[in-house]
């Protein structure tokens, strides 16, 4: 099942930034302009597609969490995809390196890592003239940050995940995640779930 309060607040605050990233006029939200940023990953295994769009970071200090917070989100240019890729950490901004990618249930623990990245994807795909949604988490992989600035991150990933589509919760699936990113900085203000 989704982790509950942390990814949920976490997906808010995305879908709120993705909300802000759609607005012509991002001079006063503190978001960087569309195409400032872009992303391309490839999905193998029990599914498989290639997808590309917009990607933002931030990271802040979250006061209901009480821990700092580095998220790295990516989300599809178009309309017509519902689909969002995720990576956190706890602690500051990641320098120049490359960082393990595991599974570690956060809510079960208190905290997140600060010394690797938990990645979440999900996607809802048409099938049978009915929208399916899949929920996949990390299990094994690494990211790596070749630029790291206040203003711009920059790098590429590669993962093994698990998930399922949630209407089949018992029927586990199988991916593989791997592609590039060049993220510009989105300020969070004052995150308030």
């Amino acid at each position: 099942m989704i982790k509950q309060s942390k990814m949920m607040g976490l997906l808010a605050f995305f879908f709120l930034i993705a909300f802000a990233a759609c607005d012509d006029d991002n001079d006063d939200n503190g978001m960087p302009d569309p195409g400032a940023s872009s992303y391309s990953f490839s999905v193998t295994g029990d599914m498989e597609f290639d997808a590309d769009g917009q990607v933002f970071f931030a990271a802040y200090y979250d006061p209901e969490f009480e821990e700092d917070i580095f998220l790295l989100n990516m989300m599809p240019e178009d309309e017509e995809t519902d689909m969002n890729l995720m990576f956190i950490k706890g602690g500051s901004q990641p320098g120049t390196n490359t960082y393990p990618i595991v599974y570690h249930d956060e809510v079960e623990a208190g905290e997140f890592l600060e010394d690797a990245f938990v990645s979440r994807f999900n996607v809802t795909v048409e099938e049978n003239d009915m929208p399916t949604i899949y929920f996949f988490e990390a299990e094994e992989g690494s990211i790596t940050f070749e630029e790291s600035g206040s203003d711009r991150v920059a790098g590429h990933f590669s993962y093994h995940a698990t998930g399922y589509n949630v209407m089949e919760e018992d029927n586990e699936l199988h991916i593989e995640i791997s592609g590039t990113f060049d993220a510009a900085y989105a300020d969070p203000g004052d995150p308030d779930f």
